[in-house]
């Protein structure tokens, strides 16, 4: 089994129990195991090597990729990703002084960015948003 993003915040969080039913201990200790069981895949698939060198090799294909159109593809990256225009510009002036001006460039400028937000949601959600921005400058460069 592949274990996703989705399948994590389902292991970090576990599963709320219906609220108005009176759950036996049987039953909660079942619920308690079977959170324990998923964390421990989770973290087994996650330690792996053949894991590790997966993500990396995926994130270094979709990096190396050449961005032809710097500001063209900021702009579409940023209005998918709902960034405001100030951050957009930011992200486009890391993108050029960073000089790597490849899909793995974009993913470094817009980290690179989110470092300059006064807000640290804002920053927390632009650095978060880093590898959503990869994937779509590679999709661009394509």
């Amino acid at each position: 089994m592949t274990i996703t993003r989705d399948a994590v915040r389902a292991v970090h969080l576990g599963e709320r129990m219906d609220e108005g039913v009176r759950w036996s201990a049987d039953t909660q200790g079942r619920q308690l195991a079977l959170v324990a069981a998923k964390a421990r895949d989770a973290v087994a698939a996650f330690l792996s090597p053949g894991y590790a060198q997966r993500v990396v090799r995926d994130l270094e294909k979709k990096a190396g990729h050449p961005v032809a159109d710097a500001a063209k593809t900021v702009e579409v990256v940023s209005t998918r990703l709902r960034y405001s225009e100030a951050q957009q510009a930011e992200i486009l002036d890391h993108f050029i002084k960073g000089g790597d001006l490849t899909a793995g460039g974009i993913m470094h400028a817009v980290t690179s960015a989110a470092q300059l937000q006064d807000d640290g949601d804002a920053a927390w959600d632009l650095e978060n948003s880093a590898l959503d921005a990869l994937s779509l400058a590679t999709a661009l460069s394509l």
